[in-house]
């Protein structure tokens, strides 16, 4: 026996009411232990108010030092790469200071180089990046010396940038 058309009409139109008005949201990825699993006692979490993060400090090291040359090939490259995402400002003044003075050089330029460009971290020449690294060390005040900043991780790790105090 067939139902009528009005009646499976009528609950094609409640089904779908329904499920329209059903959530379609899953539930969040977790882990969650089924009623058999073999834990121990519960343990309670402790929390340490004084604990603090320190950015570590290179203050004994001796200033990084780089060409004009270089700075000046490294404005160039970021002003043709960077400024895509990076407006000039987001890397100088005392933000900027405040989390890189006295840290060593191989820790901003190993942080650029693994991060940067966005699309392709790393694909850039190293020298690149060590220009870069010169252009934001002389925006920022740094003095220039007589040597470029060098490819070398241990001159790089030896070298502080020193900015002067905003």
């Amino acid at each position: 026996m067939h139902a009528p058309r009005p009646l499976l009409a009528a609950l094609f139109f409640i089904g779908c009411t329904a499920a329209a008005e059903a959530p379609r949201v899953r539930a969040p990825l977790g882990a969650y232990l089924g009623p058999t699993a073999a834990t121990g006692e519960p343990v309670p979490l402790r929390v340490d108010p004084n604990a603090k993060v320190s950015a570590p400090v290179a203050a004994g090291l001796p200033p990084a030092s780089y060409a004009l040359e270089q700075a000046e090939r490294g404005r160039r490259i970021y002003l043709g790469t960077c400024t895509a995402c990076h407006p000039p400002a987001q890397f100088t003044g005392e933000s900027f200071a405040a989390s890189w003075s006295d840290r060593r050089v191989s820790d901003l330029f190993a942080l650029v180089r693994s991060t940067m460009p966005l699309d392709d971290p790393g694909g850039l020449p190293e020298q690149d990046y060590l220009d870069v690294i010169a252009y934001l060390l002389q925006v920022n005040g740094a003095p220039a010396g007589a040597a470029p900043l060098a490819a070398d991780a241990d001159t790089l790790r030896g070298q502080r940038i020193a900015l002067p105090a905003p």
